[in-house]
């Protein structure tokens, strides 16, 4: 903000009736909030930031202008200014305010900062220098075939989707844990599937938050392929993947601390594989199987770990997919089946998210609300589909704690002049008992959750015909909507 040539907001008028100096905020239209109310559930705001934007908000809408200062929210939370200086920062990094200049001096016209409100974008954009850090091709290396299922056999069946909105439930919930092998029930359709998984030698089964890089790294490999397929170059199994760009889809800085996770990630990826020996029977009736067949997976293999020759101090992966994901991704982009590529349907700033549950929810519901509008279910229920590995009695103090977090007002329809609106409820009350809710109204990352009396109801927070649906896409696909809007 140093250019001189920025406007300039007069608000020297605003010292002289209400004492107000800079550094101030403002709400530029009543837009701007009902927006912003929206996304600040999708974001991982803490306690205090949400107290300070809603001291905010209410100081700058009791007054025509929609402008409070610093030094009033300062007084009304009773925290020092510099304290307040800094949440105001925080919260302009992360999309929630943009600054301005603005004066209410009216002697010197000194500049100072406005804090204007904006609706945080919430896509996610690939790096661009993508192309030519992948264009060398190491030698392929071939690896075993272990699905007892053939791939042509399944030629509709979403591989990548049945590990995220399915399959993570097998994977390790507790980052202290040292098995390598584990049993669990996960829900697949309606029916509840004895999953066993495996590690391989030296490695621990993966945690389900390293999944947010197996995500990440699907985006990616998604974003080469269509590149491959306009250019008529070869689509292959093995590729080189820039850590990089994998750091930049979970839009984590490019540290050394974050290269190396996202390493040891990857390699329990690459160890982990799922067994199940007994399949679903709509599965087996759909696709005419015996009720001996066998199902084996295995998520990805890293084969080399190597210094790009392009971008000197840059790590570059050499990854093989399985057929089947390849298969999928190809399938999606040409639009030839059902098979659709769910995965990175996944909200964006989930893949920032390391609470488990947190993401754990938003991978099946990000799976399932592709095309429902709304959901029903009890306790049970919602364990099996979120945490299988968890007690009955740990799983409702956790998810408890989290429905509490992101506890949301509690909305009311009211039929006005043959009109429904929406109104907050003021007579509504949360219900606690033991730390287990019984009653209370959250949304996490876009999806409504209303639990009553031991009933959950879950419905998507955001319209699909709004235009904001692109936050909801993939990172990709999210980047050629914002290419073309901008060309």
């Amino acid at each position: 903000m140093s250019n001189s040539n920025i406007e300039t907001i007069d608000y020297t008028q605003l010292n002289i009736d209400r004492g107000l100096t800079a550094p101030l905020v403002r709400i530029p239209n009543n837009e701007t909030i009902i927006g912003l109310r929206r996304a600040l559930p999708m974001l991982d705001i803490n306690a205090k930031h949400l107290t300070f934007i809603n001291q905010c908000i209410a100081l700058c809408q009791v007054n025509d202008e929609m402008v409070t200062s610093l030094k009033d929210v300062s007084k009304e939370m009773d925290v020092s200014i510099s304290t307040i200086r800094n949440h105001a920062k925080a919260l302009t990094n992360k999309g929630i305010f943009a600054e301005l200049y603005c004066t209410t001096d009216p002697k010197n016209k000194r500049r100072g900062v406005l804090f204007n409100f904006i609706i945080p974008d919430l896509s996610i954009q690939l790096e661009k220098p993508l192309k030519e850090e992948v264009s060398r091709e190491l030698p392929q290396m071939r690896i075993e075939e272990v699905d007892l299922i053939k791939q042509r056999d399944l030629s509709d069946l979403a591989f990548c989707d049945l590990i995220t909105s399915v399959l993570f439930g097998a994977l390790r919930f507790n980052q202290k844990g040292n098995q390598n092998k584990i049993e669990s029930y996960v829900v697949w359709g309606s029916e509840r599937v004895l999953v066993e998984t495996q590690s391989g030698k030296g490695e621990r089964i993966a945690l389900l938050k390293d999944l947010r890089y197996y995500i990440a790294t699907i985006t990616v490999l998604e974003s080469i392929i269509r590149e491959r397929l306009r250019n008529d170059e070869e689509i292959t199994e093995t590729y080189n993947i820039p850590l990089n760009a994998i750091l930049s889809v979970i839009q984590l800085p490019k540290t050394g601390g974050n290269k190396m996770q996202a390493v040891k990630s990857i390699r329990r990826l690459s160890g982990t594989s799922f067994h199940i020996k007994q399949l679903p029977k709509w599965f087996l009736k759909k696709y005419r199987m015996s009720d001996k067949t066998v199902f084996h997976l295995i998520i990805l293999t890293l084969r080399v770990e190597a210094e790009s020759t392009d971008v000197p101090g840059s790590l570059v992966l050499q990854i093989q997919f399985p057929s089947e994901t390849i298969s999928q991704i190809r399938r999606q982009i040409d639009g030839k089946t059902n098979a659709i590529h769910d995965l990175t349907n996944t909200h964006p700033l989930v893949l920032s998210i390391t609470h488990n549950l947190v993401f754990a929810f938003s991978l099946w519901t990000s799976a399932y609300f592709t095309d429902k509008g709304s959901y029903m279910m009890d306790w049970n229920e919602m364990k099996d589909r979120t945490a299988p590995q968890f007690t009955m009695t740990n799983f409702k103090k956790a998810f408890s704690e989290v429905i509490e977090k992101h506890r949301v007002p509690a909305i009311t329809v009211d039929v006005i002049d043959g009109k429904f609106v929406e109104r907050i409820d003021e007579d509504y009350e949360p219900i606690y008992k033991n730390g287990v809710a019984i009653r209370d109204t959250a949304n996490i990352l876009g999806i409504k959750v209303v639990l009553d009396n031991g009933k959950f109801t879950i419905t998507p927070e955001i319209n699909p015909d709004s235009p904001r649906i692109r936050n909801l896409l993939s990172p990709f696909l999210s980047l050629q909507i914002q290419t073309k809007n901008n060309s």
